[in-house]
């Protein structure tokens, strides 16, 4: 059976423009939840996001049913960090994404992987909030992009592996060196696991839709 999101895109390939919006629906939130888990700044992390879908648009034909969705999404937004990052646009500020929006989450891009409590939970202050998000982002970039992966999109380190071109034993490390530098930064366990995904959500901010511009 062929997953919803993979028959999406598969149609969008065959020319159905209309099905267009339904894709932005589905990927705009867990889309800027991944761009402001690495740059800190919610505007930027909109804007990244509305660009993943211009290039989406113009690569559809390229899609494969044999690529799973979110490892065809994610690696348009990963090439697409890259360009940002070399750039020197992005600029790391530890603002709230989710400052204005009435749908509570409990901030789970913050998440740590693995089965301990929720670190924000943990924390419980938004003051707290505040300095974990800045720690989050005091990170090296290779281990904050595999925590955008593992934590804010809940996958597992194969997919995050695939997406990332890097092993897998090297996302594990990442993801062990990020915990243990937050675990420094905030002198508290915020706890850790080798689960190989972590809870997660997406939240963003609703984009106007239709085609972009091919």
């Amino acid at each position: 059976m062929t997953h919803p999101d993979a028959e999406l895109l598969l149609r969008l390939a065959a020319g159905e423009v209309e099905v267009f919006d339904r894709i932005v629906d589905r990927f705009e939130r867990p889309l800027v939840r991944y761009f402001h888990a690495l740059c800190g700044d919610p505007q930027l992390a909109e804007d990244c996001a509305q660009e993943v879908f211009v290039r989406l648009f113009k690569a559809r034909e390229r899609y494969s049913p044999d690529a799973a969705p979110n490892t065809f999404v994610f690696r348009i937004a990963k090439n697409l960090w890259i360009d940002v990052y070399r750039s020197k646009r992005a600029r790391p500020e530890a603002a709230s994404i989710d400052a204005g929006d009435d749908e509570d989450d409990g901030d789970r891009a913050a998440n740590l992987p693995g089965p301990a409590q929720n670190p924000i939970e943990a924390l419980g202050r938004e003051e707290d909030q505040q300095r974990l998000r800045a720690a989050l982002l005091e990170l090296p970039e290779g281990q904050r992009a595999v925590l955008a992966l593992a934590v804010g999109q809940s996958m597992k380190y194969e997919r995050i592996a695939e997406i990332l071109d890097i092993p897998v034993g090297t996302v594990k490390s990442r993801v062990h060196a990020a915990v243990a530098n937050l675990r420094k930064s905030m002198g508290v366990d915020v706890g850790s696991g080798n689960s190989g995904s972590a809870p997660g959500s997406a939240a963003g901010s609703p984009s106007k839709k239709g085609p972009p511009n091919a």
